[in-house]
């Protein structure tokens, strides 16, 4: 009997001290001195950036309509004229700075507000169809992205037990072993889940914690659902081609690699094992969920004041207000019996689950969606 081989390690595409290229978006409106508004890893074709994905991050920290806002650059005739860019042809930004603007207001002067975390940030829910069907209002290519129903052969089974036995396996990696229950929408934005009425995309509506209905719940293995919940990756639908009109396919995603040498190679881009049974509009959630990072997002940074879009839920309507950039961190949170913190810098080495639901008797006592205790949360 002889040993096994060691394990090759994995390849990578980015060498140890050399981290991918970043694009910047900018609010116009504002001095060259004011932070970015976003800054998002290029790692897509030749280190570019998916159109679409910048686009329709820009739209949801800015809270637009998807058909309002547009991304443009300086034209290079010496003053600050903005020029217009549409999707390229081959999908990809290449630029390295790009201004978000707003269709039919003059970008250098219009303050378009920013909403501050993802608590106040509203899930762009459509009407319903005649068989009372919910319709979401999501843009492109998130709106054509259909992914497979399934149907239980247990239909007594539900929630995370339900997820459990319909994927069985991690839904990147394919692994068996070390697995667990990851939830799209955390646990610990139930608020933010019952304040914009998602129990309409469940499998159950009516059950007590919608939250935990297994159109939310994904199967992941241990180390990926601690990426996940870090905000380091998360699900994006791509259209790998030329045209704007074919369908698009559901790939992991790389937000944050945090100087991993391996993480880009092993995840980005990676279509992962079949998905069904799973609400686009609770994966269109988890990624905006998972844009609002201090690296991600560092508009309000500086002392400034800027205009700021609140949501409040009293009233249960947006507002605009003008707050300096030291008070705007105290008006992030709608509520502070809220558990997580929508928007923190975890620095690429900390980490804070925002996951923490209690399942039942079945559930893992060293899951990564338990908080770990005796942590102060930063």
């Amino acid at each position: 009997m002889a040993a096994l081989p060691r394990f090759t390690p994995p390849a990578t595409t980015h060498g140890p001290g050399t981290a991918p290229r970043v694009v910047r978006f900018r609010h116009p409106a504002y001095p060259s001195s004011a932070p970015d508004l976003l800054v998002l890893t290029a790692a897509d074709g030749d280190g570019g950036l998916d159109f679409d994905v910048a686009l329709t991050s820009c739209c949801i920290v800015a809270d637009m309509p998807w058909d309002d806002g547009y991304l443009a650059q300086k034209d290079g005739a010496g003053d600050d004229s903005l020029q217009r860019i549409d999707r390229p042809p081959d999908g990809l930004l290449h630029g390295r700075k790009y201004f978000f603007c707003v269709k039919g207001r003059e970008p250098l002067s219009f303050k378009y507000p920013v909403i501050p975390s993802f608590h106040h940030w509203r899930f762009p829910h459509g009407g319903f169809d005649e068989d009372g069907t919910p319709r979401s209002n999501l843009p492109p290519p998130w709106r054509n992205l259909r992914l497979p129903e399934y149907v239980s052969p247990h239909p007594a089974v539900k929630g995370p037990a339900a997820a459990m036995l319909r994927d069985i396996t991690c839904r990147v990696s394919g692994y068996t072993d070390a697995v667990e229950k990851a939830h799209l929408v955390p646990v610990g934005e139930r608020f933010w889940f019952v304040w914009n009425k998602m129990d309409r995309y469940c499998r159950r509506p009516q059950q007590v914690s919608a939250i935990n209905d297994d159109k939310n719940i994904l199967i992941l293995r241990k180390d990926l659902h601690r990426l996940f919940d870090a905000r380091r990756f998360t699900f994006v639908p791509k259209r790998f081609g030329t045209l704007t009109s074919e369908s698009a396919e559901l790939v992991t995603h790389v937000l944050l690699p945090s100087g991993s040498p391996e993480f880009m190679g092993l995840y980005h881009n990676r279509l992962p094992q079949p998905i069904r049974g799973i609400s686009v509009e609770f994966l269109f959630a988890r990624f905006a969920w998972s844009l609002f990072t201090d690296q991600n997002f560092p508009f309000f940074g500086s002392d400034i004041e800027y205009a700021v879009r609140l949501w409040d839920d009293a009233k249960g309507e947006a507002e605009t207000q003008v707050l300096s950039g030291l008070d705007v961190g105290s008006r992030a949170q709608v509520s502070d019996s809220t558990r997580s913190q929508s928007r923190r810098d975890d620095g690429g080495d900390g980490y804070w689950s925002d996951d923490g639901d209690i399942f039942g008797d079945d559930h893992d006592s060293d899951s990564w969606d338990d908080p770990p205790r005796g942590r102060t949360r930063k």
